[in-house]
C-alpha cells in the first residue's frame, strides 16, 4: 500500500523522532492501562483487562528502542497494543511505532497500525456524538468522554517540547500516506486540531 520514502520530509521526521526520544528515561514500572467503565451515575469502576495485560507483557519493561523495527508492525496485537497502554506507557513506546512506520513498507495489514497510531494522536472531541445512540445515560457518557480527554492530556503532558515537535513532524510526513483513503485525512485532522502548534519548531533537526 505504501513504501518507505526518502523525501526530505520523511527523513527529517525520522531524525527528529530519534533525536527527541534518545534520552528518554526507562519505561514506567506499569505500562498497562487498567480496564475502566462508568455506571449510569458516571462513577468509575476498574477491572482486569486481559488486552492491557497482554500489551504490558509484550513490552515487559524493555526500552522502546528494542521495538523500533518491522517486528513491531508484525505483532498480532499491534493494531490495539498502543491503545491498551497507560498514558505514560503510550508516550514511552510511541517512538518505536513512529520509527517503524517511517522506515518500513506498509501493506494492507500494517497500514492499520498507522491508522491506530494516528487515532491515538487525535485529540478527543468533547462534542462527539455517542457511539451507540441511547446506549449510555447522560452522566455515563459525559464521564467516558472526560476520561478520554484526561487520558489524552496526560499522554501529551508526558512528552516534552521536542518530542511533541517530533510527533508533529511524523504526522506531517504521514499526510500523503492517506492520499488514497476517503477524506477527511486523519493525519491532517490531528495536525490541524492539535499538533500543528509545534510545526513552527520543525526548522532544523
Amino acid at each position: 500500500m505504501s513504501s518507505p520514502s526518502d523525501s526530505a520530509r520523511d527523513l527529517a521526521a525520522l531524525a527528529r523522532v530519534r533525536q527527541a526520544f534518545a534520552a528518554t528515561p526507562p519505561p514506567p514500572a506499569s505500562v498497562g492501562r487498567p480496564g475502566l467503565w462508568f455506571d449510569e451515575h458516571g462513577a468509575p469502576h476498574t477491572y482486569d483487562d486481559p488486552e492491557s495485560e497482554e500489551a504490558a507483557g509484550h513490552f515487559a519493561g524493555r526500552p522502546w528502542t528494542d521495538f523500533a523495527n518491522a517486528a513491531l508492525l508484525q505483532w498480532e496485537s499491534t493494531q490495539s497494543g498502543l491503545l491498551h497502554l497507560s498514558s505514560q506507557g503510550r508516550a514511552y513506546y510511541l517512538p518505536a511505532y513512529l520509527i517503524a512506520l517511517l522506515t518500513e513498507v506498509l501493506d494492507v495489514d500494517t497500514f492499520s497500525a498507522l491508522e491506530t497510531v494516528v487515532d491515538v494522536l487525535m485529540p478527543p472531541d468533547p462534542r462527539a456524538p455517542r457511539s451507540v445512540p441511547g446506549g449510555q445515560g447522560e452522566a455515563q457518557w459525559k464521564a467516558l468522554v472526560q476520561a478520554r480527554i484526561t487520558a489524552f492530556q496526560d499522554f501529551v503532558a508526558a512528552l516534552d517540547g521536542p518530542q511533541r515537535a517530533a510527533v508533529a513532524a511524523f504526522l506531517d510526513a504521514m499526510v500523503p500516506r492517506f492520499g488514497n483513503t476517503p477524506p477527511p485525512n486523519p493525519a491532517r485532522v490531528a495536525l490541524d486540531e492539535f499538533w500543528a502548534t509545534w510545526l513552527p519548531a520543525l526548522s532544523g533537526v
